[in-house]
C-alpha cells in the first residue's frame, strides 16, 4: 500500500496577480488574512495573534468537500503565522465547479470556481488509474476460472466510487467495485469466462457513475497474457462503449490476438450470470441485485 499524500507548505509565494483575499476572525483572538489563486489553485493562510496571551491558531482546509488539512499552531502575542498550500493535485477530477473551504473554528469562507479536467490529461490533477493487469486463474465458486488481477491506484486526497469493467474475447463484461482509498492501491480479481488454456485478451476500464456515461471515465487499459505465462500491458484512450446489459451490448474483438476458442464460443449462446450478478434483464429495465456480474456470449 501506497503511503497518504500529503499537502506539503510551498516556500516563499507563488501566488499569481489572480488573488482574491479575504479576512476571518478566529477564536480567542487570532485574525487571519486568507488568499486564493485560482489560477495556480495556491492557497495562502495567515494567522497573527492580536492578543496579549499565547494563542492557538487553528484552522482547517477542505476542497471539494475532503477535509485535506488541519493546522494547529501556538503563537506568541503578536506573532504571524503562514502557509501556503498547493491544492491543484486535491481537486475533485469528476467534477468542473469546485469549492475550497477554510474553517478558523469561529469563523468560515469558502471560494467557488470553474476548472474542468480531461483524467488523460489532468495538468497536475492526482486521478486514479489502473496500474497492472495480469491474468492468472484462482477458485471461484469452487471452481478453477480464468481471471485478471487488475490493480488500480488512487493517488488523490479524494475518496472516489470508482468501478471496473471488463471485456473479453470470452467475456462480454465483468463488472466489480474497484474502491481504492486515498493514497492507497487495491487489487481486484476479475473472474473470466475465457478458456484456461487460451490467450486471453481484452481491456478494463475504470470508471465512476454509470457505465455508458463518458463523464464518469477515469482510464482504460488494454492486456493480453496466459494463465501459465506474462501479461502484456498498454494504455488506451477511453472509449464509452455500451453495457453488458443494454439491448446491443459491446462485443470486444481482437485481430491480433491468438485464434484458440474461448469458452463462450463452446457454449449455445445466451446471457448467462457467474458469480453474484450485478443485474438482471427485466421487462426491459435493469433492475440492480448484486455486487459481480459476468456476461457470457
Amino acid at each position: 500500500m501506497a503511503p497518504a499524500t500529503v499537502v506539503a507548505a510551498a516556500t516563499g509565494s507563488d501566488l499569481s496577480d489572480n488573488v482574491e483575499e479575504r479576512s476571518l476572525s478566529g477564536e480567542f483572538g487570532v485574525e487571519y488574512q486568507i488568499k486564493f489563486d485560482e489560477k495556480t489553485h495556491i492557497l495562502q493562510v495567515e494567522g497573527e495573534n492580536t492578543a496579549s496571551k499565547e494563542r492557538d491558531s487553528i484552522y482547517s482546509i477542505s476542497v471539494d468537500g475532503s477535509r485535506l488539512e488541519r493546522e494547529d499552531i501556538p503563537l506568541t502575542p503578536g506573532e504571524t503565522h503562514r502557509r501556503e498550500f498547493p491544492l491543484r493535485s486535491t481537486l475533485d477530477v469528476t467534477r468542473d465547479e469546485h469549492t475550497v473551504k477554510i474553517s478558523t473554528f469561529g469563523d468560515t469562507t469558502q471560494y467557488n470556481f470553474t476548472h474542468e479536467i480531461d483524467p488523460e490529461n489532468p495538468n497536475g490533477v492526482e486521478v486514479p488509474r489502473i496500474t497492472e493487469a495480469s491474468v492468472g486463474n484462482a477458485v471461484v465458486d469452487g471452481k478453477q476460472s480464468a481471471v485478471v488481477n487488475v490493480t488500480v491506484e488512487n493517488p488523490s486526497r479524494q475518496t472516489y466510487p470508482t468501478k471496473l469493467m471488463v471485456h473479453t474475447e470470452g467475456t462480454d463484461g465483468s463488472y466489480y467495485p474497484a474502491i481504492a482509498s486515498p493514497g492507497e492501491n487495491e487489487t481486484i480479481t476479475v473472474e473470466l469466462l475465457d478458456a484456461p488454456d487460451a490467450e486471453i485478451v481484452g481491456q478494463a476500464r475504470l470508471y465512476t457513475g454509470d457505465f455508458e456515461d463518458p463523464e464518469g471515465e477515469l482510464d482504460q487499459v488494454g492486456f493480453v497474457g496466459r494463465v501459465d505465462g506474462e501479461t502484456e500491458q498498454w494504455n488506451e484512450s477511453f472509449e464509452p462503449v455500451a453495457p453488458p446489459w443494454s439491448d446491443d451490448p459491446y462485443q470486444y474483438r481482437n485481430a491480433s490476438a491468438g485464434d484458440s476458442p474461448g469458452l463462450a464460443e463452446q457454449v449455445s449462446g445466451g446471457v448467462e450470470l457467474g458469480g453474484v450478478p450485478v443485474a438482471y434483464l427485466v421487462g426491459g429495465a435493469v433492475v440492480a441485485a448484486g455486487i459481480v456480474g459476468l456476461v457470457r456470449r
